[in-house]
């Protein structure tokens, strides 16, 4: 039997062992199976040719939000999620994501997808499997700590640093003002222009952020065999918040990212939150 298959039964009967738990609500079945499915995608993906450059603009599904995303569509198609959400995720932008096509635009210099709030919130009440059913958490928990935690802490650790500095009420001075300005139409300041791979300009580069990323690094609290990764996640991160105060999401996506370290992740974040 796969093991998609037997985490997903697993999490509907509630334990495989043991005293039986709650099954999960209709909520928390919506996205059990993408849960239940990273590890088996991984596995079964290892070495492959990969679509992840084609239609999420990586080379890399082993880490960063756009490797994630890879993986996790080959356990559950992008257009099958729009689906089942009822809702497209972006009100406007260069993206184009429903329940029959996916074709974002990746390279578009200054143009970004604004999320639809509807479909945030889609996400942040179905995409925390686990939260008050300590069955499905237990199962899912190797999933987190594999795939999720430390992009989930970074962009935790990301926001704070933001917030210290007056986030989002105001933008931090510095490179972050820069980019936040950028969003409504401003210059790119020297030094932070984005190249593409044939080197042609391609607007504001996420490296402008790693001076500080790379302070954030020892409060992670995870052995880091490769930094670059994690400076490259912390970067990018800084860029979503400032993108979603723009669209307006930003309070939603982050009660959602609360939720999940409160449930996957709760003595790390009562100790940095």
């Amino acid at each position: 039997m796969r093991l998609l298959t037997v985490l997903v039964l697993c999490g509907l009967l509630a334990a495989c062992s043991g005293p039986r738990e709650a099954p999960p609500d209709a909520a928390e079945a919506a996205l059990l199976d993408v849960w239940g499915g990273l590890d088996a995608a991984s596995a079964t993906r290892a070495g492959q040719d990969l679509p992840c450059a084609d239609a999420f603009g990586t080379w890399f599904e082993e880490f960063g939000v756009r490797g994630l995303a890879c993986v996790a569509s080959a356990v559950v198609a992008p257009e099958a999620l729009v689906a089942r959400a009822g809702v497209a995720p972006f009100r406007s932008g260069p993206h184009a994501a429903t329940a029959e096509t996916l074709a974002l635009d990746l390279n578009a210099e200054r143009g970004f997808g604004h999320y639809d709030p509807a479909f945030v919130q889609w996400v942040v009440e179905n995409g925390v499997v686990g939260e008050g059913n300590p069955a499905v958490r237990a199962l899912m928990q190797p999933g987190y700590d594999r795939h999720l935690r430390r992009l989930a802490r970074l962009y935790w650790l990301t926001y704070a640093d933001m917030a210290a500095d007056g986030f989002p009420a105001s933008t931090p001075a510095g490179i972050l003002s820069d980019y936040a300005a950028f969003l409504e139409g401003g210059p790119i300041p020297e030094g932070a222009e984005g190249y593409g791979a044939d080197g042609t300009p391609s607007g504001f580069s996420v490296f402008a952020f790693t001076a500080r990323s790379e302070r954030l690094l020892p409060r992670l609290d995870l052995p880091l065999g490769n930094e670059w990764e994690a400076k490259y996640e912390a970067n990018t991160a800084y860029g979503f918040w400032l993108r979603r105060r723009a669209d307006g999401t930003l309070a939603t996506w982050h009660d959602g990212l609360r939720r999940l370290l409160r449930t996957y992740d709760a003595d790390w974040l009562a100790a940095r939150g």
